[in-house]
C-alpha cells in the first residue's frame, strides 16, 4: 500500500488496480514455480541418492531380455591351518528386493552392453567391487578356473515387479591365502557393500542366499544348503550356453 501511493503521487496516470494485479500475478507466477520445485524434489531427490547399486538393478530389471552374469567363488585358504572359509558379499540390509535383504551373494555381476564374453564382465564387475590387488590376485595368481554355467529364474512376486527376470550365470572358482586377502583389505576397502568371511558349514547351514546362488553353492560343495529362497529356481546348463553372451537393449 505504501508503494501504491508512492507510485500513485508521482504519476497520477496510473492506476493503483493495475498495478495491484500486477503484483497478484507476480505472486501466483512465483508459487506456481515454488510448487514445481517442490515436485521436483519429492520425485527425483530420492531417486538421485540412492545407491548406485540400486540404481543399476532397477535399470537390470527393467530390460525386457534376458541377462547374463559372470560370479566367482572366492575360496580364501590359511597356511596356518585355521579352516577354509570363503569371501562373499553380504545384502543390506535395506536392500530393495526384501527375500534378498541380508543375504549373501557370489562377487561378480551383470554383463554390459560391451562384454562380449563372461570374463570380461567379472573384470568389470570385480574392479568396481573389490580392492585392485585382490582383484588382480584373483584374476592372475588364484589358478582362477570355470566352476559350471546356471540360468537362474526369479518370479514376479519375490522381485516386487510384474515381468520375471532371468540371467544365464557364469561361474568361477578362485582360491587365494587368507594372508593376501588381509595385505588386500589393509590397503583400500571392499567399494561396494560388505562382505562376509564364512566357513563351508556356515554356508551350508545358516545362510540365505539371493539370486539363485544357493543352488550355485549346493553344486560346489555336492550337499543342499539349508536354505534355499522361494521363488527362485536354478537350472544347471551346458558351458556353450555361453557362447551366445549376446548384450541386451
Amino acid at each position: 500500500n505504501h508503494l501504491l501511493r508512492v507510485v500513485t503521487d508521482c504519476s497520477p496516470e496510473v492506476n493503483p488496480q493495475h498495478i495491484q494485479m500486477a503484483m497478484k500475478e507476480r505472486n501466483l507466477y512465483g508459487y506456481s514455480a515454488a510448487f514445481f520445485c517442490l515436485l521436483l524434489l519429492v520425485y527425483y531427490v530420492p531417486w538421485l541418492f540412492q545407491p548406485t547399486g540400486n540404481v543399476e538393478l532397477n535399470a537390470t530389471l527393467e530390460r525386457n531380455i534376458n541377462g547374463r552374469a559372470a560370479v566367482v567363488i572366492i575360496r580364501i585358504d590359511d597356511t596356518t591351518g585355521a579352516p577354509t572359509k570363503y569371501l562373499v558379499q553380504r545384502k543390506s540390509k535395506d536392500y530393495p528386493i526384501k527375500p534378498f535383504q541380508n543375504s549373501v551373494c557370489l562377487f561378480g555381476g551383470n554383463a554390459e552392453t560391451t562384454d562380449k564374453q563372461p570374463m570380461e564382465t567379472l573384470t568389470r564387475e570385480l574392479g568396481e567391487e573389490l580392492p585392485f590387488d585382490l582383484v588382480q590376485s584373483i584374476l592372475h595368481s588364484s589358478n582362477l578356473k570355470f566352476f559350471g554355467a546356471s540360468y537362474n529364474m526369479q518370479k514376479a512376486e519375490i522381485l516386487g515387479k510384474t515381468e520375471p527376470y532371468s540371467f544365464l550365470c557364469a561361474c568361477y572358482e578362485a582360491r587365494i591365502t587368507a594372508d593376501l586377502l588381509e595385505n588386500a583389505l589393509q590397503k583400500q576397502a571392499i567399494n561396494e557393500g560388505s562382505y562376509a568371511l564364512l566357513t563351508k558349514e556356515q554356508l551350508l547351514e545358516e545362510e540365505k542366499y539371493a539370486w539363485g546362488y544357493d543352488f550355485v553353492m549346493s553344486e560346489y560343495f555336492g550337499k543342499p544348503v539349508k536354505n534355499f529362497c522361494d521363488g527362485v529356481t536354478v537350472e544347471k546348463v551346458d558351458k556353450k550356453k555361453l557362447n551366445d553372451w549376446t548384450p541386451f537393449a
